[in-house]
């Protein structure tokens, strides 16, 4: 129970560093152009939303019983995940005038990067 309860803690403090980014991103662009700061904002949820329903996917089940559950969410999670994302991208390039394509594109992977960082982030924090 303690070990599912600190991998929930780790969860929600990957999204909560996502959540972070998703709002300093666009800020950091705003004195560039507000253009740039929406695209950023943009590109950062094209990233953080589809995320948001793999962690809800991939963490609905838990225990050694619920294997095979566990392992289909995930797949179904991801799946679902790289569909949402292309088709936000999609929409993004069909109906965003104008866009400034390279400030979407580092919204999508400065939050990207914000969840490869928060394990270095929250290194030796237990709460």
């Amino acid at each position: 129970m303690a070990k599912v309860f600190k991998n929930r803690l780790l969860v929600r403090r990957l999204v909560l560093t996502q959540l972070l980014a998703v709002v300093v991103t666009p800020l950091l662009f705003i004195l560039s152009s507000g253009v740039a700061a929406y695209s950023a904002l943009v590109g950062a949820l094209i990233y953080f939303v589809p995320n948001l329903y793999f962690v809800y996917r991939a963490f609905k089940f838990s225990g050694a019983r619920s294997a095979k559950k566990i392992l289909r969410s995930f797949y179904a999670g991801e799946s679902v995940k790289l569909l949402l994302s292309a088709a936000f991208f999609a929409m993004t390039f069909a109906l965003v005038k104008p866009l400034d394509v390279l400030a979407l594109f580092t919204g999508f992977i400065a939050v990207q990067a914000s969840s490869w960082l928060t394990p270095w982030l929250t290194a030796g924090k237990n709460t």
